[in-house]
């Protein structure tokens, strides 16, 4: 038994992108589950035309959004890249007018350097190159959705067949355990669209009010980048200041203002009011799991990292804080 437990270890370790992948088809497939679960309290709808129709409504929104304003998001995104060579460029003069500004530039210098002396800057301008991984990504992609299509279409046929693995009496606490976690995982769900909505609009107004270029592509990565809590906002912020040095320093000292008076306003005000209805994970925890994550898992990792960790803080709570311990104790998401 031990030798097939450490040989079960080891191929999960060897295919952990695969297992990454189909968790993230899971919560696409979740995500499903809660809009048929939102159609349903509004209408009179059996489960699986809520289903069908919630996926649809999904596509739908995707679709039409891309349709709409496909060419001026794709217009924004690409001045976000075309123009952050010269920005960096004229934030380099700037920060080398003082000994520390210089020492910064420096050291960003040393790190975006590679063996070839060419930096990070060059590198987002030969985007070419990075054709066959993006490629490959969009393959990983339709293999994630159709893996989602089917777990969404018979959920129940594979929770039954995962729970026949286990013997009697344990199975039925494994299955509140992944019920539990399906209903945190909605629930967070809901709360960090709600959160990357606000973050985009208010974002974007500010951006648009101060006359920073690409401010739609900006306010977008900002919104997408909450996905990845603490550590996303902070990479999103970046280009939007860097762009800014384009109008001068100042603008550039305005726009990292916004970003900070946002994400201030963000973490204090608008995530909490969220979270009182979501599932919640106490900041710290979730930044060490995705620096965890991130070393283990790589980019995958990072941005699977918060709902991972709340399945993980579920199944804690509920097989061995409350039924193991015997304590009282809160499960996120209920």
């Amino acid at each position: 038994m031990t030798i097939l437990l450490v040989a079960l270890a080891l191929f999960l370790w060897v295919v952990k992108d695969a297992v990454l992948l189909g968790f993230a088809a899971v919560l696409l497939a979740i995500a499903v589950h809660g809009v048929a679960d939102a159609l349903m309290k509004v209408a009179p709808l059996p489960r699986s035309a809520a289903l069908g129709l919630g996926a649809l409504l999904l596509i739908a929104i995707i679709t039409g959004i891309l349709w709409l304003f496909g060419a001026q998001l794709s217009a924004e995104l690409s001045g976000v890249f075309d123009r952050l060579p010269s920005a960096w460029e004229q934030a380099k003069e700037t920060l080398q007018g003082n000994p520390v500004g210089a020492a910064i530039v420096s050291e960003i210098q040393h790190l975006t350097s590679g063996d070839s002396g060419g930096s990070a800057i060059d590198m987002v301008s030969s985007a070419g190159g990075f054709a066959l991984p993006a490629a490959s990504a969009m393959t990983t992609a339709l293999l994630v959705f159709f893996t989602a299509a089917f777990l969404t279409s018979s959920a129940s046929v594979y929770r039954r067949g995962a729970l026949l693995l286990i013997p009697k009496g344990p199975d039925e606490k494994v299955a509140a355990a992944l019920d539990h976690s399906a209903l945190a995982l909605k629930k967070w769900l809901l709360g960090i669209t709600v959160d990357m909505m606000i973050i985009t609009v208010l974002l974007a107004v500010a951006l648009w009010a101060l006359g920073v270029p690409a401010f739609i592509g900006l306010a977008l990565l900002a919104g997408f980048s909450q996905f990845v809590p603490t550590v996303g906002p902070l990479i999103a912020a970046i280009p939007g200041i860097l762009l800014a040095f384009t109008l001068g320093p100042m603008t550039a000292l305005y726009t990292a203002a916004a970003y900070l008076v946002i994400s201030q306003l963000e973490a204090n005000l608008i995530y909490p009011i969220i979270q009182k209805q979501a599932a919640s994970i106490p900041p710290a925890l979730n930044l060490v799991a995705i620096l965890a994550f991130g070393m283990l898992f790589g980019p995958l990792g990072v941005l699977l990292a918060t709902p991972i960790l709340i399945v993980v803080t579920v199944w804690i709570t509920k097989l061995y804080v409350q039924d193991t311990l015997g304590k009282d104790a809160a499960i996120p998401g209920d």
